[in-house]
């Protein structure tokens, strides 16, 4: 199968799963910047941070006792996450408070509006940090990694879909965050997620299914 996907490395892996089998996949999903999705997420009733794109706004959110990250309209893996501490802080393009009482963070892959895949965010001791310095995020950069053998709460799933619907994606890997109450809320949906060899699997067998669907409709 020929796969016409924006990311290199993922459709390179897609490619290598699908070879031999006949037909053709074309996606490139519109590019919607982290801050963008924050909010077209708010103004469709979405759960997800608090955030704001006024400096004086996050002032007062630190006065008030609150953790507030800084971050840049376009990220990736949270390397551009800094808090109130630091001298990059006010120069960031929009400011998000900290949620508190994290309980637990996952993701969800969503592919043409079905659950395909899920993984929990879980800390592994061998798994070495390529980032520490103390802020609560957790990715593979502060040593976490993503456990498949996960039963997402159904409220998640249906938050997934949602957000990837929302933003016309055909599929998004949807990282969600559930606090000690059981409430979740978006983090942000990513169209070129990691993939190991069991997402993989996921993503190509959600092509073929997809691809042959579209065919047997002509």
């Amino acid at each position: 199968m020929i796969v016409d996907i924006p990311n290199k490395k993922m459709r390179q892996k897609l490619e290598r799963l699908l070879s031999g089998i006949p037909g053709n996949f074309s996606c490139h999903p519109p590019r919607v910047s982290g801050l963008d999705q924050l909010v077209v997420f708010r103004n469709n009733g979405i759960s997800c941070p608090e955030f704001t794109v006024h400096l004086e706004d996050a002032r007062k959110w630190v006065q008030a006792g609150h953790q507030v990250f800084g971050r840049d309209r376009n990220h990736e893996q949270g390397t551009d996450i800094v808090d109130q501490s630091s001298p990059a802080w006010q120069g960031k393009d929009f400011w998000t408070k900290v949620v508190p009482n994290k309980r637990r963070e996952y993701r969800i892959h969503i592919f043409d509006d079905q659950h395909i895949q899920q993984a929990l965010k879980r800390l592994d001791p061998k798994a070495p940090p390529k980032k520490n310095d103390g802020l609560p995020i957790w990715n593979t950069q502060t040593g976490y990694i993503y456990d498949h053998n996960f039963e997402p709460p159904s409220v998640g799933v249906e938050l997934a879909r949602r957000a990837v619907r929302t933003l016309a994606y055909l599929w998004g890997a949807v990282d969600l965050l559930e606090d000690e109450s059981g409430t979740c809320c978006v983090l942000e949906v990513n169209t070129a997620p990691g993939m190991d060899e069991t997402t993989s699997q996921a993503y190509g067998c959600a092509i073929k299914e997809y691809v042959a669907k579209r065919r047997s409709s002509l």
